[in-house]
């Protein structure tokens, strides 16, 4: 018996368990079943497919798109993101949507190579600019890659056997003033933060309209909630004198009854706007992701007195177990504050969402696009900061001041390399002070200074200086030991120096010929370097016992041939100079 379409059973292929708003249209992937499903308007195709306009299923579709809801639906239950979904469905969809184009089969045992055959064409557009960036081709084909590798069981991604390239981010280095602009945009952004929270206080919200937010840049955003402004009202046109009294009579009523009216059902835009900009300090401050912002619910948390603040338990998916992140101490007061607001505002809401956007037909688990906040921000005349560079901000400003890319990563809940590869930002002052600190440790240059440390800028020699001792131009290392400037470490590495040092000179006064002549000749330099070296090390060796066992370590370093690295090139330089002399 030949089975045929009209008796086959169709699968459902919906998702139950995720949660849409009252204006959203539920995932079916029925779509995919129906030639031209895929490519028709997500929200219209259902009724399409129960109107049949769209034909009969093919059947050898079946079992392939039965196994990709398979996977999909392991993933939501696994606790998978619905956006993440939401981005793996309409991969799919472009996917089916060149097939159906270009008359190629799918089914199971076609599918792998119909994909490569796929990501050819994604290619090809790359290549020929046919509105496709490299960077979408490769998300595309990964997504769609990463469903098919469960459906047909492959153990290593099938996005490798493909011509796509995953192209690294194009970062810049900041320089210092675009890097002062950018945290001072920051400011101000968090400044309207502030006022926003300021200006929609309880009594604001159920009070009369508009509600006024002064800013402190002078400026005020006028908040009608919905209400019309008195100013874009249109006067009525009706043919009768006694209907445009009536129509402007109901039109008063109407305003009236709408700024009366103290419930959700008008202030809603209010309330929205204020958790809008809850929810950007609350992530400005610990620095975690939107994802895990906007799903936190009341009874997900608890206050633990940490270190820097207070630290707050909860959920990330890509992780799939739970984080720690931080709450500063200074923005505990703030978050209380809007804790009893919210207290006021739901009164009956104690264990759902911590930042609850209501009333715009939006599913709770459907991620915030802040519209309320970026107009808001458009009229203040400042710029919108998103979740992900306030983010960024942070993640730079920790890894500034820690120099510790573990350390950061561990603190901000990423690996080292996802910390360098993607939230990294490149910074020319950062730059220049790690060049000048590492050229100030591998210089080979020998240091002018003599051992020890200056405490002046300006070179100036001893009252008693003998007259034919070096002079201090800070530049002789000779004239250090005769200014007044310079200081003794109190280290054994201090000693040890002073020791190589002297012996350093011990040669060069060797070297050193006297001319042939009865007269008496002054005292050489280099004897009264000598001399002053053995008075400092004579004085630390008495100075106390521990310093006594500096100085014995350090003559039996230099005794061994050991010599301070300061001084060491240039000694055995001197020794293979005089032992040639001696040959």
């Amino acid at each position: 018996m030949v089975t045929t379409v009209l008796d086959l059973q169709l699968p459902d292929l919906t998702f139950p368990d995720v949660a849409y708003g009252v204006r959203e249209t539920p995932r079916d992937l029925r779509c995919l079943l129906y030639r031209g499903g895929a490519g028709a308007n997500a929200r219209k195709v259902g009724a399409m497919i129960d109107a049949g306009k769209l034909g009969i299923p093919l059947v050898e579709r079946i079992e392939l798109v039965k196994k990709i809801h398979e996977v999909i639906a392991n993933f939501l239950g696994r606790g998978g993101r619905r956006a993440t979904v939401e981005g793996r469905i309409d991969s799919l969809r472009k996917f089916f949507h060149w097939a159906d184009e270009t008359g190629n089969p799918l089914d199971l045992e076609s599918v792998a190579d119909n994909y490569l055959h796929w990501t050819d064409a994604l290619q090809q557009r790359v290549r020929v600019g046919k509105g496709l960036s490299e960077r979408s081709a490769h998300y595309s084909g990964s997504v769609v890659g990463w469903v098919l590798d469960r459906v047909i069981g492959r153990s290593k991604p099938i996005v490798k056997l493909t011509h796509l390239r995953k192209q690294p981010r194009g970062t810049r280095a900041v320089g210092a003033e675009a890097d002062k602009r950018n945290l001072s945009d920051i400011f101000a952004f968090g400044r309207v933060l502030l006022d926003i929270s300021d200006g929609l206080s309880i009594g604001a919200i159920w009070g009369p309209l508009p509600v006024l937010i002064p800013l402190r840049n002078g400026k005020v955003l006028n908040e009608w909630s919905r209400l019309k402004r008195p100013e874009t009202l249109k006067p009525p046109n009706p043919k009768k004198l006694w209907q445009a009294k009536y129509n402007a009579k109901q039109s008063v009523k109407t305003r009236a009854d709408y700024e009366a009216d103290r419930t959700l059902r008008t202030r809603y835009p209010l309330v929205n706007l204020r958790i809008e900009a809850e929810m950007h300090m609350f992530m400005g401050q610990p620095a975690v992701n939107l994802a895990q912002v906007h799903q936190l619910r009341m009874d997900q948390w608890k206050f633990k007195p940490s270190t820097h603040g207070y630290e707050v338990r909860a959920y990330k998916h890509r992780r799939w177990g739970p984080v720690v992140f931080e709450i500063y101490s200074e923005y505990r007061k703030l978050f209380e504050a809007y804790l009893k607001w919210r207290k006021a505002i739901f009164p009956h809401d104690d264990d759902g969402l911590l930042f609850p956007l209501v009333g715009d037909g939006r599913s709770p688990e459907k991620r915030p696009t802040f519209e309320l906040l970026k107009t808001r921000c458009l009229r203040a005349g400042i710029k919108y900061m998103p979740p992900s560079m306030l983010r960024n901000t942070n993640v730079n400003w920790m890894l500034r001041r820690t120099n510790d890319p573990d350390l950061t990563a561990e603190e901000k809940q990423h690996s080292t390399k996802t910390l360098i590869g993607i939230y990294e930002k490149p910074s020319q002052q950062r730059a220049m002070v790690q060049i000048k600190g590492y050229w100030a440790k591998h210089d080979p240059a020998q240091v002018a200074a003599g051992p020890g440390s200056c405490i002046g800028k300006e070179p100036e020699p001893m009252h008693d200086i003998p007259a034919t001792a070096t002079k201090p131009d800070c530049q002789t290392p000779a004239g250090c030991l005769f200014c007044v400037n310079q200081r003794d470490i109190d280290s054994l590495d201090h000693v040890w120096s002073l020791a190589s040092y002297r012996l350093l000179k011990s040669f060069e006064l060797t070297a050193h010929r006297q001319p042939a002549s009865n007269k008496p000749q002054p005292t050489h330099p280099a004897e009264l370097a000598i001399d002053r070296l053995t008075a400092k090390l004579a004085y630390i060796r008495s100075s106390s016992a521990k310093r006594e066992t500096w100085v014995q370590e350090a003559l039996l370093r230099i005794e061994e041939g050991r010599y301070h690295q300061d001084w060491a090139g240039m000694i055995d330089k001197e020794r293979a100079g005089s032992t040639r002399n001696e040959a």
